[in-house]
């Protein structure tokens, strides 16, 4: 492996590192952004969508321009965050919280597209093994800001002075990929590149089990830590420590999944995990004891890891060149359709019909996985 190669490896675990821990923090800090403009748990959720609704368009225009910008598209995603997490220290304020949350929502879309796309890029051009590991750091990352964020707001330092440092963290990791973005290797391109990546077939089927597995990983980072702190009554440390178990469930299921994939293959991976997944979720549903609702956030995450390192790698491979991005995009697209309904609709079932109906109601969607993954034929799996 060159070191042009090493670099961009090493550039891009960074980036999932410091994405990780601005996720980690958001998740933690929930609670404490809630209480600060006076929103209700429906309210919560709706706002939890929009941010997930500002990625479409996003990521609409960015698939289709994507191998026009290959090697800056990265430190651009990551400029926008930085001014996102900037927002997000005055978010006292329901204007500048929309702010913060339209600005960090559609660089998430664009950076999720950007880093998958080179990641395949890398993989393609190196043989190594990367997606199920880059995807583990994204957890691993997360599930410290989670904890350090409860801990830190338990002592009392104030939400502010945390986003502060995510944002400058941001600056470092741009900083960092423009320059690795220039080591990429040129590829042939056309400006007659696809306008629209048609999601039918394997592709589609691909797409609703990334849809499934970002609702309940949607669920897991918007609700758990409030369900913990306010609605179980553990205070902010335990709520930290919530939406830690699942994250570091997420990065011990792509690892398993990575020591795995050799043997046996993501699909059939995807499944077992997934039946793992039904029962965990089960624990919140039926009010477990808080020790125990820990173990049941980290089996659960153990069961949505493995999902979406799976899909975009068997996304990446169905295309290349220009067509990759619109139909990462495209793909892409309909995972968030996941993370956009499941604050606002999970928000608004909670508050009506209780807790316990919200948590049973993402362990039904674990079992639809299973079947979704049955419906993908032999050969492709």
């Amino acid at each position: 492996m060159t070191a042009s190669a090493r670099f961009q490896i090493a550039s891009l675990y960074f980036c999932y590192a410091v994405a990780g821990l601005f996720w980690g923090t958001l998740a933690a800090a929930s609670p404490a952004l809630q209480a600060q403009v006076g929103f209700s748990d429906g309210q919560w959720g709706l706002a939890m969508g929009v941010m997930a609704l500002s990625a479409f368009p996003v990521m609409r225009i960015f698939g289709r321009r994507l191998h026009r910008i290959e090697d800056r598209a990265i430190s651009l995603c990551l400029a926008v965050f930085c001014i996102g997490a900037v927002f997000f220290c005055f978010s006292q304020s329901v204007a500048a919280l929309a702010l913060a949350l339209v600005l960090t929502g559609g660089a998430s879309g664009a950076l999720d597209i950007a880093l998958n796309n080179r990641i395949a890029r890398v993989e393609a051009d190196t043989g190594a093994r990367l997606f199920n590991r880059m995807h583990a750091l994204f957890p691993a990352a997360m599930l410290s800001a989670s904890a350090a964020t409860g801990l830190l707001r338990g002592a009392g330092v104030p939400v502010w002075l945390l986003f502060a440092a995510i944002a400058s963290a941001f600056v470092v990791a741009a900083m960092t990929e423009g320059r690795a973005g220039a080591h990429m290797r040129p590829q042939k391109t056309t400006e007659a590149g696809p306008h629209r990546a048609a999601l039918t077939g394997l592709v589609a089927l691909l797409a609703l089990i990334a849809a499934a597995g970002a609702f309940q990983e949607g669920t897991a980072y918007s609700w758990a830590a409030i369900y913990t702190e306010r609605v179980r009554e553990a205070g902010p440390v335990w709520g930290g420590f919530a939406a830690a178990a699942f994250t570091l469930g997420l990065s011990a299921g792509r690892l398993v999944a990575h020591e795995v994939e050799m043997r046996i293959s993501a699909i059939v991976t995807v499944r077992i995990a997934a039946c793992i997944t039904v029962p965990s979720f089960a624990l919140a549903a039926l009010g477990a004891p808080v020790p125990l609702l820990m173990f049941g956030f980290f089996l659960a995450g153990c069961g949505v890891g493995p999902i979406e390192p799976a899909v975009f790698r068997a996304v990446t491979r169905r295309a290349e060149g220009p067509a990759r991005g619109p139909l990462l995009a495209s793909v892409t697209a309909v995972a968030y359709l996941g993370y956009l309904l499941s604050p606002p609709a999970l928000g608004y079932v909670a508050e009506y019909l209780g807790w316990s109906a919200l948590w049973a109601a993402v362990a039904g969607l674990a079992a639809l996985v299973v079947g979704l993954t049955l419906r993908i034929p032999p050969a492709d799996r």
